[in-house]
């Protein structure tokens, strides 16, 4: 489904992996970090309203606001961050609850009014607009942490 598709995004520094490594380690930063190997790593918000608590949070995150990333050494100097998002499965199944309760009613005749059907459909755009927004806090969060300015350069530390 493209509404749900994942977010995507390669940005270059002007440091070597060391360097970004210490920057992503710092103690007073507004994500997790949670390393897979030397290269590899998970980012999270350090609390997202409302994921916290909806869903079943592991060790690997803070939030379900969850963003995986690739380091690539291009040069000594020069790295390429990968970064991308988890599809979100989780949001289909509050469009499937409609499509139950439409078999329930038909099925059973259990007076269901007809309005409620299109109460999951807002649900869900309101839910996906908000994990959008928090996707996007995260990758801010993520880049001003490691010192890039929203025009996408490298700020002098």
């Amino acid at each position: 489904m493209f509404i749900l598709k994942k977010y995507q995004e390669s940005i270059e520094v002007d440091c070597g992996i060391g360097e970004l490594k210490n920057r992503m380690d710092k103690k007073e930063k507004t994500f997790f970090v949670k390393w897979i190997s030397e290269t590899k790593f998970k980012i999270s918000l350090n609390f997202s309203v409302g994921t916290n608590y909806v869903f079943d949070i592991n060790n690997d995150s803070k939030s379900a606001i969850i963003a995986e990333g690739t380091l690539i050494e291009l040069t000594e100097n020069k790295t390429q961050i990968d970064l991308r998002t988890k599809f979100k499965y989780g949001l289909i199944f509050i469009l499937f609850i409609p499509i139950v309760m439409l078999i329930l009613e038909l099925t059973f005749d259990l007076g269901i009014p007809i309005p409620f059907y299109f109460v999951f459909p807002f649900v869900f755009i309101l839910v996906l607009l908000f994990f959008r927004s928090e996707e996007k806090r995260l990758i801010g969060h993520f880049k001003s942490g490691i010192g890039i300015k929203k025009n996408n350069t490298l700020q002098q530390l």
